[in-house]
């Protein structure tokens, strides 16, 4: 079995982090940016039937049929927002897994190594934190 050193397990550790910090930054961005894409798409229809509907009606009252199509834009916003929950849940759920290993890695660590993984680890929670805040605002 190949012997590793304090820094290659640091690195190691480091590198998950990493990539399990980034996948969830991504995963969230994504959704973010579905749920911003599916309401401009739906309030463009909305404008759009209600435009066709004056256009075909005339003297019927276009806006109680806005009106309901706008309570149905928000009940799909909710879903998406629902939805968007659930990813963060399930990405909180993957985190907590991760951090679950690495604290069993970080136990076996000689101690100058263990400090050195908890430092990354703690600079990695605030990176994402602060992504987390950002993505958030831009909502």
């Amino acid at each position: 079995m190949p012997e590793f050193t304090a820094d290659d397990v640091t690195k190691i550790a480091k590198d998950a982090l990493y990539v399990g910090v980034g996948a969830g930054v991504i995963a969230f961005q994504k959704a973010q940016v579905q749920r911003v894409q599916l309401t401009e798409a739906v309030t463009a229809q909305v404008e759009e039937v209600r435009t066709r509907i004056e256009a075909i009606l005339g003297s019927i009252d276009a806006d109680d049929v806005v009106a309901d199509l706008r309570t149905r834009v928000e009940a799909l916003a909710g879903t998406v927002d629902g939805r968007v929950k659930l990813v963060e849940e399930r990405l909180d759920s993957v985190e907590e897994r991760v951090e679950a290993i690495l604290d069993d890695l970080e136990a076996k660590l000689p101690e100058q190594a263990r400090e050195i993984v908890k430092q990354a680890r703690e600079t990695a929670k605030d990176a994402r934190e602060q992504v987390r805040a950002a993505v958030g605002r831009a909502a």
